[in-house]
C-alpha cells in the first residue's frame, strides 16, 4: 500500500512516485523443519526409529498429562507441557508419539527444535562426559492427545536425580492469550500453518511471570474458551467450566495423573465471553445478562480453584479492551470472593496493540501483561481486590 498524506491527490506523478510503501511485516517461516538444528551445538541430534532396550531416566513433569495404556510416558494435551531430567554420560534419547506439536529441547542451555515429529526418538550424542541437564518443552498448542514417551540412556550413561522443583506453583487458566497464540507473529494476517509456526507458549506471560518469581507455571487453557461460553457461542458443551476437570480434553475417559498444587492461580477467562456477539440459540438476549450470569460462575469457578489448592492466592485476569460490561464482571466477581472470604486481586490490563495473527498478543504484549502481573503479585497484599 501506499504512504499517502494529507493533500497527496493535489500532487503530481512525479512527486506521488517518492512516496515509498510500507514494509511488509515478515511472516512466520513455513514449513517447520521437522529438526531444526542451531549452528555450533556441542553435540548432534537426529530422529531414529524407537530403540529398544532402553532405560528410562526419572523426570519432573509439569503439566496436566494421563498415563499412556502401555505404562511409559505422559499423554498430554493441554498447553506448556515440560519435562526435565538430569544424567551423565555422553548421549540420551527423547521419546515421542506426536503428529501434532512443536518442540524445544534444552540440553546444557543449548536448544533445538521439533515439528510434528511423529512415532520417533530424538538421539542426542556426543556430548563431553559428566554430568548434564535436559528439559523438553512442548510450544505449540494442541488439539489432539499425543504422547512424549520420557527420557531414555543407554550404555554406560547414569540417572541422577530429578532438578528440585521450583519453590512455588502459579497456574494459569485461560484461552488463546493466555497460551501465546502466534505470539511470535509480526502481522495480523496468517495462514493455519503460520499460526502454528509462531505459536511459542514458553515466551507467553505466564513462563515469564514464573521466571520472575522463582516458580513454574501450569497452563490450562485453549483458543476460543471461555467460563459461561466460547467464543461465538460455539460448542457449548466443551466451555472450561466443563473441560477443566479433564486431564485431557480429547479424551474424557482419562486419567489424571497426580499433580502438585498451585501456589497461584491466575484466572482468565472472560474475552471470549465478552468479546463475541451473542448468537441464536443462546440464553442470554443481551451483554448486561450475561455480565449478570458470569461474575458469579467466575467466583464460584475461582473458590473451587481455591479449594483444589489450599492458601493459594487467586488473580483474577481482565483484559479490559473488551469493555465495561468484561470489567464490571470481574469486578462483581472479586466482591463476591471476598465477602466470601476469599482474599484475591483483580487485575485489569490496559490495551494491547494485538498486533499478532488474528488480532491476538504479540511479544511485547505478552512481556507488558507479565510486566503488570508481576506488579500485582509482589506488591503488598491488600487481603482484596486490586
Amino acid at each position: 500500500m501506499k504512504r499517502i498524506g494529507a493533500g497527496v491527490f493535489g500532487l503530481g506523478l512525479a512527486a506521488l512516485v517518492a512516496f515509498v510503501p510500507w514494509p511488509e511485516p515478515p511472516r512466520p517461516a513455513t514449513p517447520v523443519p521437522q529438526l531444526l538444528l542451531a549452528e555450533g551445538l556441542g553435540f548432534q541430534a537426529r530422529l531414529v526409529a524407537p530403540q529398544p532396550r532402553l532405560t528410562a531416566l526419572p523426570a519432573q513433569v509439569t503439566g496436566r498429562v494421563a498415563a499412556d495404556s502401555s505404562g511409559e510416558g505422559y499423554r498430554h494435551e493441554w498447553p506448556g507441557f515440560h519435562a526435565s531430567a538430569r544424567f551423565a554420560g555422553t548421549g540420551i534419547t527423547l521419546r515421542f508419539d506426536d503428529a501434532v506439536n512443536r518442540w524445544r529441547v534444552i540440553l546444557d542451555g543449548e536448544a533445538v527444535e521439533l515439528s510434528r515429529p511423529g512415532r520417533q526418538d530424538l538421539r542426542i550424542e556426543g556430548l563431553a562426559p559428566g554430568p548434564h541437564v535436559i528439559r523438553a518443552e512442548k510450544i505449540s498448542e494442541s488439539w489432539e492427545p499425543a504422547l512424549f514417551g520420557g527420557f531414555f540412556l543407554e550404555g554406560s550413561a547414569a540417572a541422577l536425580p530429578p532438578p528440585e522443583p521450583a519453590p512455588r506453583l502459579i497456574e494459569f487458566i485461560g484461552d488463546s492469550d493466555t497460551l501465546g497464540f502466534a505470539n511470535t507473529a509480526e502481522r495480523r494476517d496468517c495462514s493455519e500453518e503460520e499460526v502454528y509456526a509462531a505459536t511459542d507458549t514458553s515466551r507467553s506471560f505466564g513462563p515469564q511471570v514464573a521466571a520472575a518469581l522463582d516458580a513454574d507455571y501450569r497452563m490450562v487453557a485453549r483458543s476460543g474458551i471461555g467460563l459461561l461460553r466460547n467464543y461465538g457461542g460455539a460448542d457449548p458443551e466443551r466451555t472450561m467450566e466443563r473441560l477443566y476437570p479433564l486431564a485431557l480434553p480429547g479424551d474424557a475417559e482419562a486419567t489424571a495423573l497426580p499433580q502438585r498444587q498451585a501456589d497461584i492461580v491466575v484466572i482468565a477467562l472472560g474475552s471470549n465471553v465478552f468479546g463475541s456477539s451473542l448468537a441464536p440459540g443462546e440464553r442470554w438476549s443481551d451483554p448486561s445478562q450475561l455480565r449478570r450470569d458470569f461474575a458469579p460462575a467466575l467466583a464460584d469457578f475461582a473458590a473451587a480453584r481455591m479449594q483444589e489448592n489450599p492458601g493459594a492466592q487467586i488473580v483474577l485476569l481482565a483484559f479490559g479492551e473488551y469493555g465495561p460490561e468484561l470489567v464490571e464482571a470481574h469486578r462483581s466477581a472479586s466482591d463476591l470472593l471476598t465477602a466470601g472470604g476469599i482474599a484475591n486481586r483483580l487485575v485489569v490490563l490496559g490495551d494491547p496493540k494485538r498486533n499478532a495473527c488474528l488480532w491476538h498478543p504479540s511479544a511485547a504484549d505478552h512481556a507488558m501483561i507479565a510486566r503488570t502481573l508481576i506488579q500485582a503479585l509482589t506488591a503488598p497484599d491488600s487481603g482484596g481486590s486490586g
